[in-house]
């Protein structure tokens, strides 16, 4: 039976080509939706044009979720907290899958789940572990990609693509799971396709475009720009102190910032097998071919 899927998050970088790929698939579905605040409804006329629902309300109103199967949550870390709610309300409005924002390294990982960044991923993975055993027949899905490819060594990651230099918060040596933007929507929307376990209450589907150390994903960028880059390696303590300033003064956003400025370097962005890339029908992109991509002609 064709299931219905209600996104929520979908005017970011993320739920855009989501949404995009849902339209490319859409014979798949029964019905496809977006849920936004009515305040910013009025974004989503062009997909409303295209078939896509606008359901307008409060994601932590169990009304906006009747008559849907699926929920993905792309949201943000400003909103990550909230993910809890969203499951309650999903849950009350019949929601039997449930897709938390995660889109990144496993934060199950020794060594990785308590950090600052992933507070919130944690605390979410929790909560819908408790909800399953509450209700039998609820369900959740994981998505675990690494880093997008677009934004893995760029100026959150103290990378300069003009100037050639690197000034990175962590280690050379350190490894980091990526794939690229358009392969991590595909994945998602023909994960929903795949059959669920049914011994299963947890799914987790682990894929990823590429693998290697920091100091090779600067040399990709070296061999496709045609020079050298000047890296810098800094002490994780001084990201350390700044967040913790951070956290003194109440500024959330920057104390996430700087907790998030060692996640690549530091090699807290993986996905270790084994690895779910034969389950899909197509060959992700590397890092190489995504960089191309997205450099050609500068």
């Amino acid at each position: 039976m064709a299931l219905s899927v209600i996104i929520i998050g979908a005017g970011g970088n993320l739920g855009q080509p989501l949404v995009e790929e849902f339209l490319r698939q859409k014979s798949h579905f029964e019905r496809l939706a977006v849920l936004s605040d009515p305040v910013k409804a009025h974004r989503f006329v062009d997909f409303q044009k295209r078939g896509v629902e606008v359901v307008q309300g409060s994601f932590l109103d169990f009304r906006c979720y009747q008559g849907f199967d699926v929920v993905l949550s792309l949201v943000g870390n400003s909103q990550m907290q909230l993910q809890p709610g969203m499951i309650e309300a999903a849950i009350a409005g019949g929601v039997r899958n449930f897709y938390p924002s995660e889109f990144g390294t496993d934060v199950a990982q020794d060594g990785v789940w308590h950090f600052r960044y992933f507070r919130d991923k944690v605390v979410t993975r929790d909560h819908l572990r408790a909800k399953t055993k509450e209700y039998p027949d609820f369900r959740y899905t994981l998505m675990l990609v690494g880093q997008f490819s677009e934004w893995s060594c760029g100026e959150f990651s103290g990378v300069d693509l003009e100037r050639h230099t690197v000034e990175a918060y962590g280690y050379p040596d350190a490894e980091i799971s990526v794939t690229a933007l358009k392969d991590v929507v595909r994945y998602t929307v023909d994960s929903i396709l795949l059959p669920f376990p049914a011994d299963q209450s947890c799914r987790e589907i682990r894929v990823r475009g590429d693998h290697m150390t920091w100091t090779q994903v600067i040399a990709v960028l070296e061999e496709i720009q045609g020079v050298k880059y000047k890296m810098t390696f800094i002490d994780l303590q001084e990201a350390a102190k700044k967040q913790e300033k951070a956290r003194k003064c109440g500024d959330e956003v920057e104390e996430i910032m700087w907790a998030g400025r060692t996640l690549g370097p530091f090699g807290k962005v993986t996905v270790p097998g084994p690895l779910d890339n034969d389950k899909f029908e197509f060959t992700p992109e590397t890092l190489k071919e995504t960089k191309q991509r997205l450099l050609k002609g500068t």
